[in-house]
């Protein structure tokens, strides 16, 4: 698997642009799998803390008990609301995220306080109760944006690399 941190090296701009667009979504779309293999979707606040793409879920949740028996996963963002560019950050642009990974669960006792530390520095208020911890390791990131009337499909995968795609 691939960090964040891999990625970014790969293809920096790229990287760049799929953070700004996650770190400024409000909310983003999570897909699991159940226990029957059909598609499940929640809710969920994707962080960045020390180069690595994190998600947390309520213990107990659903989804966390989705990713600890299959941890693939598809995480999507688009920038509704975007809190960053109200707090004056980099505007996200029109463009959305998608993300395919493998969860994997943050175990030890330790690193789980300083990644729920990081959670409360970076956004600025205390975590919302205990956490299931999860850092995405990636299999592929696409950026989808318009630009000149063409629909733009930026993706970079861990196995093939970089591919732009323009459709009209």
């Amino acid at each position: 698997m691939t960090s964040w941190n891999d990625f970014d090296a790969a293809e920096p701009e790229l990287a760049a642009r799929a953070r700004v667009i996650l770190s400024a979504t409000v909310n983003g779309v999570l897909g699991t799998l159940r226990a029957d293999g059909s598609p499940r979707l929640s809710g969920i606040d994707p962080f960045f803390l020390h180069a690595d793409l994190w998600i947390g879920s309520m213990p107990g949740a659903r989804k966390g008990a989705d990713l600890r028996r299959d941890p693939r996963c598809s995480l999507h963002g688009i920038p509704w609301e975007s809190r960053k560019v109200q707090e004056g950050a980099a505007d996200p642009g029109e463009g959305d995220v998608k993300v395919t990974a493998r969860a994997v669960l943050l175990a030890d006792d330790a690193e789980h306080a300083r990644v729920m530390a990081g959670f409360k520095e970076e956004r600025g208020f205390e975590p919302p109760g205990p956490a299931d911890l999860f850092r995405l390791d990636l299999e592929s990131v696409v950026v989808i944006a318009v630009a000149d009337d063409q629909l733009v499909i930026d993706r970079w995968s861990a196995t093939g690399g970089r591919q732009t795609v323009r459709r009209t």
